[in-house]
């Protein structure tokens, strides 16, 4: 089954936040799009997915330079908003689950929620919850 483009961007956001909790709080370091080990049609959601989470205050960076088309981030790290947003919990059918356990499933490939909008919903939901506080 052919992915939506919400899927890839689940996948895409996941895959970046997965990679910024394995790296720490690190100076110096950089993410590029290579990095996330997805394959090229995941490409062009790459720069968008960046964006909104710099811009949605999940992640922060020193700079975001253009790299071959895409964008490459100086010193990324998730803020203490997005640690919080990952705790947060959703619920799923009838079981509940934190963010950071959403994120880790998605980008290890064993999950997919955009289909039922349980990810998005969850992850907006909770980020919505937490501006609210």
């Amino acid at each position: 089954m052919t992915e939506t483009n919400l899927q890839k961007s689940e996948r895409v956001i996941s895959k970046i936040l997965d990679h910024l909790m394995s790296l720490g709080l690190q100076q110096g370091t950089q993410l590029k799009f290579k990095d996330l080990d997805l394959p090229n049609d995941y490409k062009p959601i790459y720069n968008g997915c960046c964006l909104w989470l710099i811009e949605e205050g999940i992640v922060r960076s020193s700079k975001s330079q253009p790299l071959g088309g895409n964008l490459r981030m100086l010193s990324p790290m998730i803020t203490s908003r997005g640690f919080a947003l990952l705790d947060q919990s959703f619920t799923v059918g009838k079981d509940k689950m934190r963010v950071g356990q959403a994120v880790k499933e998605v980008a290890d490939g064993q999950r997919n929620y955009a289909g039922i909008g349980d990810f998005v919903g969850g992850l907006l939901g909770s980020f919505t919850k937490s501006m609210a506080r």
